[in-house]
């Protein structure tokens, strides 16, 4: 399988570099700075979502897209990928041209298809689009994966709408099951907020969720 993808994501004109396990993985993730990562979770020497846990830990490349594909596809097995970081999750089998395209998504949401210097403005708090960096007051928030980036600028572009778990799950994850994913992705984005940012995410019982300035 990783063989057929790999020469799939070739002819689609990517550089793929391949691992078998998860202390070759990290190491190569960590010295080719690769810019988007596909994962399986049951490898000979560890899991997955191990690695996945390593690339958001890594000082400079912790916002690199990650895409879990694997045969596990039960609701608990999903979420566990989308705690561990992953921006998408798929199920095994699938074709390459599949791949092909959530890789192209990704790395064009990473881009955000935004002019230079587009920015979204909330009181203090300043989103630089294409330079992927938020700052708020004087803080410089630098750290934030993907998802949690993109759930910001969502967040923020619909204040002071509630958003629902079931709403952001659609637009952000392109699915309406797995809701805890949405409550560990604010936790997550609220602990790398500063503290009057993160408390201006509110949480509306029995709604969701909305940025309130």
């Amino acid at each position: 399988m990783r063989a057929v993808l790999s020469e799939g994501l070739r002819g689609a004109g990517y550089r793929v570099i391949e691992a078998d396990g998860v202390k070759v993985g990290l190491h190569l993730f960590r010295t080719h700075e690769p810019q988007l990562a596909v994962l399986d979770i049951d490898l000979p020497d560890g899991s997955g979502l191990d690695v996945c846990r390593g690339i958001r830990a890594s000082k400079n490349l912790s916002t690199t897209p990650v895409i879990m594909l694997t045969g596990k596809g039960g609701l608990e097995d999903k979420g566990a990928g989308f705690e561990a970081g992953a921006d998408q999750y798929l199920v095994k089998p699938i074709a390459p041209r599949e791949l092909i395209m959530w890789a192209a998504a990704l790395l064009r949401r990473l881009k955000l298809d935004t002019g230079p210097g587009e920015e979204l403005k909330a009181g203090p708090l300043v989103i630089e689009l294409a330079a992927h960096l938020v700052r708020y007051a004087d803080q410089v928030v630098s750290n934030l994966t993907v998802k949690e980036f993109e759930l910001l600028c969502f967040l923020v572009r619909k204040r002071p709408q509630v958003l629902s778990r079931k709403n952001i799950l659609s637009n952000l994850w392109h699915t309406i099951a797995v809701d805890n994913v949405v409550d560990t992705h604010i936790f997550n984005l609220r602990r790398k907020l500063p503290r009057e940012a993160a408390d201006r995410i509110q949480s509306v019982p029995g709604k969701g969720f909305r940025y309130f300035e």
